[in-house]
C-alpha cells in the first residue's frame, strides 16, 4: 500500500501528481516541521485508503474494482489540503467550494473510487486539524497563522 502512493499508471498522471504533491506537501512542510508533514501525509493516506476500502467492501457491487488502476498520492494530498484549510479564515466556505468542485468533476467524468477517496481524505484531514492540537506543531518560520 505504501509503495502504491508513489506509482502512476501513465505519464500524464505522474506529471499531475508531481505538481499536486509539490503544492500539498510543500505547503504543509512550509507551515509545519518535516517530520510532522511526513506523519500527516502517510497517516492520512493510509487511514483514508483503509477507510475507503472498508466502504467499498461494505458497498460491494457498487464499484467494480477489477477495472480500477488509479494509484497515487491523492488521498494523502487531499488530506493535507483538509488540514491546511481547517486553519484558515473562511474554512467552511473553502471546504464547500472544494467539495462542489469534486462533485462537478464527478458529474463530468465519474470515478467513484477516486472521487470518493478525495472527499473522504479532505474531510479526514479537516477533522484531524480541527480535533487534534496541530497548532502546537508549527515551526518558527513560514506562515504562523494563516487565519
Amino acid at each position: 500500500m505504501i509503495t502504491s502512493i508513489f506509482l502512476s499508471h501513465d505519464a500524464d498522471m505522474f506529471g499531475r501528481q508531481v505538481v499536486f504533491a509539490a503544492a500539498a506537501i510543500g505547503y504543509t512542510e512550509w507551515t509545519r516541521a518535516s517530520a510532522v508533514t511526513a506523519l500527516l501525509f502517510f497517516g492520512l493516506d493510509i487511514a483514508g485508503t483503509l477507510i475507503l476500502l472498508a466502504c467499498v467492501g461494505w458497498a460491494a457491487g457498487w464499484v467494480d474494482l477489477t477495472s480500477m488502476n488509479d494509484v497515487g498520492m491523492s488521498i494523502g494530498g487531499f488530506g493535507l489540503i483538509g488540514v491546511a484549510i481547517a486553519q484558515w479564515r473562511g474554512k467552511w466556505l473553502l471546504l464547500s467550494v472544494i467539495l462542489l468542485a469534486i462533485m462537478a468533476k464527478f458529474s463530468i467524468e465519474p470515478d467513484l473510487l477516486a472521487d470518493g477517496g478525495h472527499v473522504l481524505a479532505l474531510l479526514l484531514g479537516f477533522a484531524v486539524h480541527r480535533f487534534l492540537p496541530l497548532s502546537r506543531l508549527k515551526r518558527s518560520r513560514g506562515p504562523q497563522n494563516a487565519r
